[in-house]
């Protein structure tokens, strides 16, 4: 349960972001903090000497950053891959370490609707084949939210099964934080033009009050669902902009976390990953867990190129720190 995180860094403090949520999960779950830092020499004829001169700069790096966490109640290792692709070798480095968690901040500053879209994080998310905690540097709640004595997890549904495969995760997330879930969806509002299979569509009177209450019943069968298994989940259905509205539940509730899966189904439902989850990101008042569904990653799995460790330059992942 989230005891082997992966912590992906480029020695901004941009990146240095994930690692109060990083850590905190760390000391819940008792497990091991991994920190990795790719080295690359920039050069164009690529020396020995300058490889090795880059993966010792980032070595000393990551030694800096694991003293930096001497207080906290951690097993931290730490490595460097080499390599000048970040999507690539953190995917690969996900394989090599058997990592269950990947949290990083993203840089991206391309506006609210597309944080995610060409970052690192979105081609991670994409490919890495687990749950990917996604922050920034400025979200306005700090990772001591994490401490409380229940923290609160807000997952947002669409009534899809795509966005269903976000459920596992959140419920192992409550559960290792010994928090409270609450399950969030949203209907456009009354009169709203929504994109259906070709063709727009718009609720009114009647039939509007039909897809809330759709959407209450829906909420009510997932937390059955999740009782069944031992857990408690509330519900709560909105009406408006779907990121607005989960944004603003997070804020409502005091949440620690949002989690949600990185595509919902358009139309009716709204699409909850695409410019949703991005908007959630960059707006949100704590990080996003990220999950990208197996149906998904599969049929959209691309070769992914990794420049390999040259001659005399392996990665020498390092030993475990106390």
């Amino acid at each position: 349960m989230y005891t082997n995180i992966l912590v992906p860094l480029d020695g901004s403090p941009q990146a240095e972001a994930a690692l109060p949520y990083a850590t905190a999960l760390a000391e819940r779950s008792g497990g091991r903090l991994t920190l990795i830092r790719a080295a690359r020499a920039h050069i164009v004829h690529d020396r020995p000497s300058d490889q090795t001169r880059a993966i010792n700069e980032a070595e000393a790096y990551l030694v800096g950053v694991t003293e930096s966490l001497a207080a906290k109640a951690v097993n931290v290792q730490v490595g460097v891959p080499y390599g000048d692709s970040p999507a690539a070798w953190i995917v690969e480095e996900v394989g090599l370490r058997g990592a269950e968690l990947i949290v990083m901040a993203t840089h991206a500053r391309v506006g609210a609707d597309h944080v995610l879209h060409g970052s690192v994080a979105e081609a991670v998310v994409a490919r890495a084949g687990v749950p990917v905690l996604v922050t920034r540097l400025d979200v306005s709640v700090t990772a001591k939210r994490l401490e409380d004595a229940q923290p609160t997890v807000v997952l947002a549904l669409d009534s899809s099964e795509l966005a269903e495969a976000a459920i596992p995760a959140a419920t192992q997330l409550v559960r290792l934080l010994h928090g409270r879930l609450v399950l969030v969806g949203v209907v456009p509002k009354a009169g709203d033009l929504v994109a259906g299979p070709g063709m727009i569509v718009t609720y009114v009177g009647d039939e509007h009050a039909r897809l809330l209450d759709e959407a209450r019943q829906y909420l009510d069968r997932i937390a059955e669902r999740i009782a069944a298994n031992g857990l408690t989940a509330e519900t709560v259905v909105r009406t408006g902009d779907a990121a607005a509205e989960v944004v603003a539940v997070a804020n409502e509730y005091e949440a620690a976390l949002i989690v949600m899966a990185t595509h919902g189904r358009t139309g009716l439902a709204r699409a909850f990953l695409g410019s949703v989850a991005g908007q959630v990101v960059a707006r949100g008042p704590v990080p996003v867990l990220l999950i990208r569904p197996p149906s998904l990653r599969h049929a959209e799995q691309p070769a992914l190129a990794r420049s390999h460790t040259p001659a005399g330059a392996s990665p020498r992942p390092m030993g475990a720190q106390p």
